[in-house]
């Protein structure tokens, strides 16, 4: 990953997230071997995604080597999109990752959480 596709992940995170309550974290793992679901759910509680108040945090964690990947969302975001969201945002992932294409796929996946966020979890405006 370089330098320019790490800052246009964060762009993206900090776009989809704005006047959000909700939280995008991304993580790519190095390994060769790793169940990518398995160390996403681990992730996940290391980060204290699971301690969000609102439950509404996401984690796209991809191991490039492994070639493998897994989006996972908290109990909040995930009953507020359902299981057709999950299962459409990896499909529409795979594409990128099939062409080496990493960040891409990252940014589409952290989009489109965005876009959960802004429809279910918008941030109280600030008096």
């Amino acid at each position: 990953m370089t330098r320019a596709e790490g800052g246009r992940i964060d762009a993206a995170i900090a776009q989809a997230t704005a006047g959000t309550t909700g939280h995008i974290a991304v993580r790519v793992v190095a390994e060769k071997d790793v169940d990518a679901f398995e160390r996403a759910k681990a992730e996940f509680e290391h980060r204290g995604l699971h301690r969000a108040k609102d439950r509404n945090a996401a984690l796209v964690l991809v191991a490039p080597k492994a070639r493998s990947f897994a989006v996972l969302g908290d109990r909040a975001l995930h009953e507020r999109v359902g299981e057709p969201f999950w299962r459409e945002l990896v499909d529409e992932m795979q594409p990128h990752f099939a062409r080496d294409a990493i960040a891409d796929g990252i940014v589409h996946a952290v989009t489109r959480l965005g876009g959960a966020l802004h429809a279910h979890f918008l941030a109280e405006p600030q008096a």
